[in-house]
């Protein structure tokens, strides 16, 4: 199956401009907002055990609280689209749907450019984390028969690795198309990571701006498809 046949959302270039505004997400949230990887929840869970065992309140509501954004963000991406959008045909339904998360996702992030860097760090921190969620529960296949995610590294890595050694090994052109792809997927989120870092001497707390113009860029793409 050809980019051409596929939902505009599905397509690599879409996924690889995504995981790039992912990478923005998780380097702001680091570099401009006290060190910490928004997008992902391992941290989180293992600074709220930390914090049981050390019998320390504010870590655990530290941790706790994102955890909690990001479970809400999953639960707001699955009422969009079978409650919301159930009346919708299947395809426009889909494109619809991540048109809306999109959407949400430019509301929240521009929000987070308002709040100074003065204010605890949760409160921003919190948003993109709901964000990350909506993002992650939204956007997943790539390609024709391919999953990845657009606001981690981890699995994008197994698979990318996996499909280099059958590409590479077992000599299956297939395979290395589906490596570059998801090589391209990575190099779109360090991108994203490097853009955050590099701004944000210059654009402070407003650096997660870029995440959101690269959205509004997307959702435009998305109103082409009919």
């Amino acid at each position: 199956m050809s980019d051409k046949s596929l939902n505009i959302t599905e397509t690599v270039w879409f996924s690889i401009l995504l995981t790039c505004a992912g990478g923005i997400m998780d380097g702001y949230s680091y570099v401009v907002r006290g060190g910490v990887f928004a997008n992902g929840q391992t941290g989180n869970f293992i600074k709220l055990g930390l914090g049981v065992v050390n019998g320390d309140p504010a870590q655990i509501i530290r941790s706790f609280v994102p955890i909690i954004g990001f479970w809400l963000g999953i639960f707001a991406s699955e009422h969009i689209f079978h409650v919301i959008l159930k009346e919708q045909d299947s395809l426009m339904r889909d494109v619809r749907w991540k048109r809306q998360i999109l959407l949400a996702e430019v509301i929240l992030l521009f929000a987070v450019g308002f709040i100074p860097d003065t204010t605890l760090n949760l409160v921003p921190n919190s948003l993109i984390s709901f964000t990350a969620a909506l993002q992650y529960c939204s956007f997943r296949r790539m390609g024709s028969s391919a999953t990845y995610s657009s606001v981690f590294a981890s699995g994008n890595m197994r698979s990318c690795a996996e499909n280099y050694y059958m590409g590479l090994v077992l000599k299956r052109p297939e395979n290395l198309r589906k490596a570059f792809q998801y090589t391209g997927i990575l190099g779109g989120f360090l991108l994203g990571a490097v853009a955050a870092a590099v701004c944000a001497g210059l654009l402070g707390v407003k650096t997660i701006w870029m995440a959101c113009l690269l959205m509004l860029i997307l959702i435009t793409v998305t109103l082409k498809e009919r």
